[in-house]
């Protein structure tokens, strides 16, 4: 039997972060909630460099977002983001919400692929 070709490396052009506890919760789960979370990612970076994002079932609070290189600094977009700070009329639950978003230890989506399962 012959051998499979080797899988090519990945391209260097992304880059990936992890948010905790992201606004708004599991936006995984519906679309109009997925659609206000890239909407809330894309102000802070810009949308053309939000490439898409992730989750793993087992870890329902954390989202992993891939982002292009070429972009804006991204030192502001990582830290402590307080909800009551960006949404124009949070409700009583939200006003003490807030999501950390840090850089991804997993560097492909090969590799987020395959911790998600």
């Amino acid at each position: 039997m012959p051998k499979r070709a080797p899988t090519p490396p990945p391209a260097d052009d992304t880059r990936y972060f992890t948010v905790i506890n992201p606004y708004p919760e599991q936006p995984y789960v519906a679309l109009e909630d997925s659609k206000t979370f890239a909407r809330w990612l894309a102000s802070a970076i810009g949308q053309d460099h939000l490439l898409a994002f992730y989750h793993k079932p087992k870890s329902p609070n954390v989202v992993i977002v891939e982002t292009s290189k070429s972009g804006p600094d991204f030192g502001y977009l990582m830290g402590e983001h307080r909800w009551r700070d960006f949404l124009r009329t949070p409700d009583v639950t939200e006003v003490e919400e807030t999501s950390y978003i840090f850089p991804c230890a997993l560097s492909t989506s090969r590799a987020i692929a395959k911790a998600g399962e």
